[in-house]
């Protein structure tokens, strides 16, 4: 982009189980889901597909891929009980098991994954508890390992038992590959863009309700009307208030869509779970323990972020303390607010007002699942790839391939770039709107990869912020539309807006026009966009 270098991708995980959720919903016969033979907490049966390397609350997400203690840590550690039961992540053939230096005792398996060679590395379990051996083919979910406290672990001892977990690609662990932020490539889509989750009816050591709602056999019971009204809300909403529900009896009301200002509650991806007695001590730790559930299932739960005792919370592992709003409700003092990703209507119906869910422009993706599936694998760097399709689920405007053919417009996909308006990263971004805030309050630029620096040169950060900025575009310029004052195509005019500033496309009521750059740079940018991105999509023509 020139001059106004301008992207916006927001977080918005991927599908991991939105067929399985609308079963569970709608009521469809359980022959609708492919068979697995996996074991696991969430196997799956399509080519790349992938799943938790641990059962749904059996663990505790702690440190995150990224810069710990001065060094890189190259994995995501998952904290449970020593002996909670690990399970292969994908389809693969086991490489090492055995002694490694701080590992104590680790497992890796190459799988592959639309023809491309990625590791799975798991660390610090004791060899007694290790199930497989060196050219053991495995399955997606199959019982590999337990948890152990083997090698180099803080503390040491019991207490600080825990899976590392790796994700090497481009060659995986031991072919000159490259470490990438685990729970970015497990939240991603599989290759196939018809990849579904079926869970086994064997969840694991700890039973959850999380694990029972992905059983197509054991669904969870709807929301109790004494509790609320699942009335007007998505699918992941849904399975997050009966969860929460089942999971803890003491909570009494959750509310959910209702009228508000902001997109979440109208769209029906938000709930409020009310805390009894929220100021006693009891109430506190309540809340604390729901609000940590929702976050460390927040893969399977599909949730966004939460907000309770006025602190932000997103699944990427941003946290701030938000400003002061003058009550204890809207402080959110009283009560645990969850955005899930929406997942859909449960009659499998869009969502109806595509301009409300876009405002939030990631501040809680629209539940659009189109954007997630329309790429074509290998359009984009592998590395890269996740992003993108993150990226195209925060809403139904902004598909995941028009954000990678902009991403190629941009930077082609090179790192490190300043142009000579200043302009930085793969989403060339000026720092100015960088750091503007988006209809959510929040910078456009996130600290999306959640190594604790909102920056411009993250890959993961720029390009969820490139999707933040044109959904922004797009729920503007959709607005303008409806109200008679614009008119074109939405997606050509959100480029357009993107390139020349969505204020040239109002004075003009629509494409701009009335200065020479529009002609030389703004339309030529948005062509050269829209003709990339056709190659690139599953569903374009």
């Amino acid at each position: 982009m020139t001059g106004t270098a301008r992207i916006g991708v927001a977080v918005a995980s991927v599908v991991v189980l939105l067929l399985t959720l609308l079963l569970l919903v709608a009521g469809v016969d359980d022959n609708a889901c492919a068979s697995t033979t996996g074991s696991g907490p969430s196997a799956r049966t399509a080519s790349g597909a992938r799943t938790m390397p641990l059962a749904a609350g059996t663990f505790t997400l702690t440190s995150g891929f990224g810069m710990r203690w001065g060094e890189q840590h190259q994995g995501q550690d998952f904290a449970a009980q020593p002996k909670t039961p690990i399970y292969a992540v994908a389809d693969g053939v086991v490489v090492r098991a055995g002694t490694a230096s701080g590992f104590g005792f680790w497992v890796v398996i190459d799988h592959n994954i639309g023809g491309e060679v990625v590791s799975s590395v798991y660390g610090h379990m004791f060899a007694a508890d290790v199930a497989v051996g060196e050219g053991d083919t495995v399955g997606i979910g199959q019982r590999i390992a337990a948890v152990g406290y083997n090698g180099q672990t803080v503390p040491a001892g019991p207490d600080g038992a825990h899976l590392h977990l790796e994700i090497w690609t481009r060659g995986g662990r031991f072919g000159g590959g490259t470490a990438i932020d685990p729970m970015t490539w497990l939240q991603a889509s599989g290759t196939s863009p018809n990849t579904t989750a079926t869970p086994s009816t064997t969840p694991g050591q700890h039973e959850s309700a999380v694990a029972d709602a992905g059983n197509v056999g054991a669904e969870l019971p709807a929301l109790p009307a004494s509790i609320g009204t699942e009335a007007g809300l998505q699918v992941d909403t849904i399975r997050v208030a009966r969860t929460i529900a089942v999971e803890f009896p003491q909570i009494q009301t959750i509310y959910g869509q209702r009228e508000d200002p902001l997109p979440d509650h109208p769209s029906g991806r938000a709930v409020d779970i009310m805390i009894p007695n929220p100021t006693s001590g009891n109430g506190k730790a309540l809340g604390d323990q729901i609000a940590d559930y929702l976050i460390a299932n927040a893969a399977l739960l599909r949730v966004d972020y939460i907000i309770w005792r006025q602190t932000y919370r997103a699944t990427t592992g941003e946290s701030n303390l938000m400003e002061d709003r003058g009550s204890d409700t809207a402080n959110h003092m009283d009560h645990v607010h969850v955005t899930t990703l929406g997942g859909g209507d449960p009659d499998g119906a869009p969502v109806e007002s595509a301009a409300t869910n876009a405002t939030s422009a990631g501040g809680a993706g629209c539940g659009s699942s189109a954007g997630e599936s329309d790429l074509s694998p290998g359009a984009v760097p592998a590395d890269l790839e996740p992003w993108y399709r993150q990226g195209g689920a925060v809403c139904l405007q902004i598909s995941a391939s028009l954000l990678a053919a902009q991403g190629k417009q941009e930077s082609g996909f090179r790192r490190g770039l300043t142009s000579s308006s200043g302009a930085q990263g793969l989403a060339q971004f000026l720092p100015g709107i960088a750091a503007a805030l988006a209809s959510d309050g929040r910078p456009y630029v996130i600290d999306a990869d959640g190594n604790g620096n909102a920056s411009v040169w993250d890959d993961g950060d720029a390009i969820i912020g490139q999707a933040r900025y044109m959904c922004d575009i797009a729920a503007k310029i959709e607005g303008w539309i409806a109200e008679g004052k614009v008119s074109g195509d939405l997606t050509t005019l959100t480029l357009a807006g993107y390139n020349a500033g969505e204020g040239a496309v109002l004075r003009s009521g629509g494409f701009p026009t009335g200065s020479p750059d529009y002609e030389i740079q703004t339309r030529p940018y948005v062509a050269n966009i829209l003709a990339m991105a056709a190659p690139m999509s599953t569903s374009m023509s």
